[in-house]
């Protein structure tokens, strides 16, 4: 409902005829007591879009949207111009073809010699335009108070008032914030010093800042805003207060503090997961030395299979033994490479969606992957090394007299197992990379959550 508002002023005792430069500017109407049109000016008529017959003795009404003159404002209106009283008012009007205009009116009563109120005259003003930049205006504060937390302060930074955002959001009501200071909302030792001094004076002189800053609620608990302060000028060019227009972004800072936790902890299992590749790698070393050890006693021995096969069979037992061990240790490798596949993994759910962290993330998947190529490589070569040693052994079980072809089948077994050693030098390098990769993931999830 649109409600009149009215600003009285002096009424005057004598109304004289509309001078010529008022009819020209104003659109200028006359009503009897009972609100009937008797005269109207061409701006006038411009201003409804009626013809003169269309409207003379009609009611002021016809021009008025029906909420207007429904409202008990409008027929107050009335009785306080028949009582002699002066009005002005913005109402909206109706045009014959049924558009909106916006008209600032001043309304006065029109006396008799004995004082008596005869008539009713207007002068009138098309303010649409006005208007509708004044309702724009007031629609984009509107939108700015119901969306955001808004404080204002005076220029040394005393509370004026705050919107209801801003005051959820610390957990106060708004007469425990009026009149404080806003170092209020602030760490006591940060009040204090000349940075905050500073930031103050800063303000008072016309400067505007933006920033995230962390706050402190009623209850003590942190609260974080991105934040403007914009200095307002009052007439004389002086900056009269200070508005503070902020979004309460404390959700977010405190999923970015979980995400780095999260990868923090995911980074913790995928080192774990590495020193035990590291562990697996030292067994695995330790198990090739042996088995160069006895390969090369198992060698020599072959030179004189004839007379010792019982010597070459006990060697062949002994590196079999060496050998299985090596591929139990790679088989513990593959089982610490799953876990750190998994780690990544969580490490990816983490990431939401940074450009930054799924680039390392990436890159540290596809150091594992290699990890787990090489891994692969190594078990296979443990097998073909184990398969070589079961065919010297049972050539040697059976036919002891076979020399030639002992000796070929232990070439092939030094060189699976010089083949195997290359691919797990190149294990132990993808490892290493793997760390230095999740070290720089570390740092990368720092970053983001500051």
């Amino acid at each position: 409902m649109n409600s009149l508002t009215s600003i009285p002023v002096e009424p005057n005792d004598v109304f004289p005829d509309v001078p010529g430069m008022i009819d020209a500017c104003f659109s200028v109407a006359e009503f009897d007591l009972q609100g009937r049109l008797v005269r109207a000016n061409a701006n006038f008529l411009s201003l409804t879009g009626y013809d003169e017959d269309e409207v003379l003795g009609q009611h002021h009404s016809m021009f008025l949207s029906d909420d207007v003159v429904d409202a008990p404002e409008y027929g107050l209106c009335w009785v306080d111009l028949k009582g002699g009283k002066t009005k002005r008012v913005v109402l909206p009007w109706v045009t014959k073809s049924g558009q909106r205009k916006w008209v600032e009116e001043n309304v006065g009563p029109v006396k008799d010699c004995n004082g008596n109120v005869v008539r009713i005259i207007r002068l009138g003003t098309d303010v649409t335009e006005r208007h509708e930049s004044l309702a724009d205006l007031q629609g984009k504060v509107d939108a700015i108070e119901h969306s955001q937390a808004v404080i204002e302060f005076d220029t040394e930074g005393n509370i004026l008032t705050a919107n209801y955002n801003f005051l959820v959001a610390m957990g106060y009501s708004l007469s425990e914030v009026v009149g404080k200071h806003h170092s209020m909302f602030v760490d006591p030792e940060y009040a204090a010093s000349a940075e905050y001094r500073t930031f103050w004076r800063s303000l008072a002189k016309g400067s505007n800042r933006a920033c995230h800053l962390k706050r402190f609620g009623k209850d003590g608990r942190e609260v974080w805003f991105e934040a403007s302060y914009s200095p307002v000028c009052g007439p004389d060019g002086n900056v009269c207060k200070i508005v503070k227009v902020a979004n309460d972004i404390t959700d977010q800072v405190t999923s970015l503090t979980g995400f780095k936790t999260a990868i923090e902890a995911g980074c913790d299992e995928a080192d774990q997961s590495v020193g035990k590749i590291d562990q697996s790698h030292d067994d695995i070393s330790q198990a090739w030395r042996k088995a160069y050890a006895h390969l090369e006693v198992s060698t020599m021995v072959g030179a004189r299979l004839v007379g010792s096969v019982d010597e070459t069979t006990q060697r062949l037992t002994e590196l079999r033994s060496v050998a299985d061990q090596a591929f139990d240790h790679a088989i513990e490798s593959d089982c610490a490479i799953a876990a750190l596949e998994e780690a990544v993994d969580a490490l990816r759910d983490c990431a939401c969606e940074d450009p930054a962290m799924i680039e390392q993330i990436n890159i540290l998947e596809k150091r594992i992957g290699e990890n787990a190529r090489i891994s692969s490589t190594v078990r296979t070569d443990i097998n073909l090394m184990r398969s070589r040693v079961a065919v010297v052994s049972l050539a040697v079980t059976e036919q002891g007299e076979i020399t030639n072809q002992i000796s070929g089948e232990l070439c092939s077994v030094q060189t699976a197992l010089e083949s195997s050693e290359g691919a797990f030098q190149d294990m132990v390098k993808a490892a290493e990379d793997v760390s230095a990769i999740l070290g720089q993931t570390r740092e990368a999830s720092g970053i983001l959550a500051r």
